[in-house]
Formats: C-alpha cells, sequence, structure tokens
C-alpha cells in the first residue's frame, strides 16, 4: 500500500528498527487499554512537495517519517496516536484538540496524548 504522500523504504534492519520503533508505541496505546485492530505500518521520507509531512494514517494504515522517528519520543508518540486517530477512528483534524490538531508545534505529553486517544476510542 502506498501514499502519494511519503515514498516507503524499502525493508532492511535499519528500516525494521525504525518501524519497530512505531509498533512500540501502538502497543503502548493497547497496554493503556486502548482498543485497537492492527494497524500497518511503513517508515518512509515525504515526496516532493510534501517535505513537511510528519505522518499519513487511513484505513487502518499508518506512513510515518523518518523525520518523525528521529525526533523526541514525545514528538513521535503524537505523530503515531494522530495517525491511528485517522487511520482506525476515520477522526478530521480539530484544531481545538492538541492531538489532532493540523500541525505540529509542541507535543503532548504521554499522559495527554493516551488520554485523548483512550478518549477517542469509546
Amino acid at each position: 500500500m502506498n501514499t502519494k504522500y511519503i515514498k516507503n523504504f524499502k525493508m532492511n534492519d535499519e528500516v525494521y528498527k525504525l518501524r519497530r520503533q512505531v509498533i512500540n508505541l501502538i502497543y503502548q496505546a493497547k497496554d493503556f487499554g486502548i482498543n485497537l485492530p492492527r494497524i500497518n505500518v511503513r517508515v518512509g521520507e515525504p515526496t516532493k512537495g510534501n517535505e513537511k509531512t510528519l505522518g499519513v494514517g487511513g484505513q487502518k494504515w499508518i506512513w510515518i517519517t523518518e523525520r518523525a522517528i528521529n525526533k523526541s519520543t514525545d514528538y513521535l508518540r503524537h505523530v503515531v496516536f494522530h495517525e491511528i486517530g485517522h487511520a482506525v477512528f476515520n477522526l478530521p483534524h480539530n484544531e481545538k484538540c492538541p492531538l489532532m490538531s493540523s500541525t505540529l508545534s509542541t507535543p503532548c505529553t504521554k499522559e495527554q496524548a493516551l488520554r485523548i486517544l483512550k478518549k477517542y476510542s469509546n
């Protein structure tokens, strides 16, 4: 599966390690009691014209950029949970919600992100 916003990296040991970081955050949400289906994860780089894209989500698929992964854990968690919102709960952007806003200036804390995502899952 592909998206026009992010070009998938070919799988190798390094890409597996990046992808594993994303998957670990999905399990963190599950361990918090958030019921999630299987989510397909891809890692890549933004395509030309989409250089500011950090992630994309839809139809139980999420794509996360290497740039998002290489930021702080809180930053990556924010991006992953935001994309889960799109991919699993079909949420639109919501400028009044710190997690689902269309832009990211300051990431949510772990507690905030988990609480917000859990609210959407109910």
